[in-house]
């Protein structure tokens, strides 16, 4: 994993986690339940905050990005691989709640998948994780016998923040919510085993296609007419 030459101070990465935990709430909320932005938009608002949110980190920690890009890509190449073929099944067994063909399947392969895919893949998969990781290494928790700061904590860390992101919406605040979060943790230990970004970033492509091609929609969806009704006050009761 790379580390900067010059080591912040470890609460200055927690402060990152909790900023990005923040964000990654408000974000789904404001876009996918209060405001129910939809999704063709919401995607390059995401986009936009995750690349900020990255570019702001890695400049106040003051590692390379070549770094990060390059660092183990073929491992990560390989995890992204096999993460989605051990998650194949369980994703198989999502709803099919939608059929999109042709032109419209092709476009949503590039902007569902790759564009979504990708700032949801680091937004959930790496920047906590990587943040963790940065905040043990400071605290000397990840030499020999640092099991739990080199792998619980950064794991721990994506998982709470997968939780916490996904209550913002409204569609997600159910038991959906648990094989969610157990599918991106493989994601995360697949960043951790490798050390390379590309792993979560191109295995959440990889999960977005499949959940497409299989015709699982991803949030944030509308919500039904008959929900809305229900969160409206009463207007008038019959006398």
């Amino acid at each position: 994993m790379p580390v900067p030459s010059v080591e912040p101070a470890w609460w200055g990465s927690l402060i990152w986690l909790v900023g990005l935990a923040l964000a990654a709430f408000l974000i789904a909320w404001l876009s996918g339940t209060r405001l129910r932005i939809r999704r063709v938009w919401y995607i390059p608002l995401l986009f936009v905050v995750t690349g900020g949110l990255t570019a702001g980190y890695v400049a106040w920690l003051g590692v390379g990005v070549n770094d990060l890009v390059t660092a183990r890509w073929g491992w990560g190449l390989l995890a992204a691989v096999i993460a989605p073929v051990v998650l194949a099944f369980p994703m198989s067994r999502q709803p099919v709640t939608r059929h999109v063909r042709g032109r419209q399947l092709s476009w949503e392969l590039l902007w569902e998948g790759g564009v979504y895919g990708s700032a949801e893949g680091v937004l959930l998969s790496a920047l906590p994780p990587f943040m963790a990781w940065q905040m043990v290494h400071a605290l000397g928790w990840t030499g020999n016998g640092g099991a739990v700061g080199r792998w619980a904590l950064p794991i721990l860390a994506a998982a709470a923040v997968v939780v916490i992101h996904h209550l913002g919406y409204w569609s997600c605040r159910n038991m959906i919510l648990l094989p969610i979060t157990l599918g991106l943790s493989v994601l995360s230990i697949g960043f951790l085993v490798t050390g390379s970004w590309i792993a979560p970033a191109l295995g959440h492509i990889f999960m977005h296609h499949e959940l497409t091609l299989h015709g699982t929609e991803m949030p944030p969806q509308e919500r039904p007419a008959a929900i809305l009704s229900i969160t409206q006050p009463e207007i008038a009761k019959a006398a």
